[in-house]
């Protein structure tokens, strides 16, 4: 009896064991394809973060290629230099003579245009003088603003908006060198938080504004026109491995398609009254 009693209790641990291997083993198993998943490095301009943009977009492309997207944002300089060294594996920028540069070094191996928006000129609220530039042209609301020493922010970083502001001051004739201009080396909305607080003029993209303004004393000093239109395009990286290429490759199609173009065109609407960005009809 003693025997058979122990047999059982024998029977019942062994089955006990293979039922714990088994639990660990698909544990296991699950952290192997987990750490293996494909993962992909993008790296874009800080008005697309700031927004929530991608944020918002990249979840459907995630949940259907089963990819870990990373997000860096810079300024597109910055951006372009990350894709040179290889530490990107696509980029999504705003600054097309410098992205056509890229492509033609060889670093990269095509650009498509996605969506744009506009630049717009801020300032301070209640200012006497935003009712005269609001009735200039961008390059010639510059000259005002240089000839008057009026208080101006940069963002100093080479990226898509400071290269923008760089031409309108070659545009207007004048030199950003007065003594009230001010270069911070700051994303977009760090930038408009700043100029803010100094009550300074500012260069920014329509849509970092919008989702920014609630928290700034600035207001639109001049709209955009189309001598403002601020294209964003992705670029993809030479020299990536099959895979990546092949990912990459499916992220362009994904912002290409319908489902995503009619999201960019709703994006901002419901919560600032209007959308972010425009894509092209």
């Amino acid at each position: 009896m003693k025997k058979g009693i122990i047999s059982i209790i024998t029977a019942v641990m062994i089955s006990i064991s293979m039922v714990g291997c088994s639990s660990t083993s698909t544990d296991d198993k699950n952290k192997d394809e987990a750490s293996t998943a494909q993962e992909l490095t993008l790296v874009t301009t800080t008005s697309l973060d700031d927004t929530g943009f991608l944020a918002e977009t990249l979840k459907g492309f995630e949940e259907e290629n089963g990819v870990k997207v990373n997000v860096v944002a810079k300024g597109t300089g910055e951006a372009l230099e990350l894709g040179k060294s290889k530490d990107a594996d696509i980029l999504f920028v705003h600054a097309k003579q410098k992205e056509e540069d890229f492509i033609k070094e060889g670093y990269g191996i095509d650009r498509t245009e996605i969506m744009y928006n506009y630049f717009i000129i801020v300032g301070p609220k209640d200012d006497p003088n935003n009712e005269k530039i609001s009735k200039l042209s961008a390059s010639q609301a510059f000259k005002y603003i240089s000839d008057n020493n009026l208080v101006f922010t940069s963002r100093g970083d080479e990226s898509g908006t400071h290269t923008k502001e760089k031409s309108l001051w070659e545009e207007s004739g004048s030199k950003n060198d007065f003594e009230n201009y001010n270069e911070v080396g700051k994303g977009m909305a760090a930038t408009l938080q700043m100029a803010s607080e100094m009550k300074a003029y500012c260069l920014t993209d329509i849509g970092t504004f919008l989702a920014t303004r609630d928290n700034l004393d600035l207001e639109v000093v001049k709209d955009a026109d189309d001598s403002l239109k601020n294209v964003y395009s992705i670029v993809t990286i030479s020299d990536l491995d099959k895979d990546k290429e092949g990912i990459t490759n499916k992220l362009v199609e994904y912002y290409k398609s319908e489902d995503i173009q009619n999201q960019i065109k709703e994006y901002g609407v419901k919560e600032y009254g209007e959308p972010l960005f425009f894509v092209f009809e």
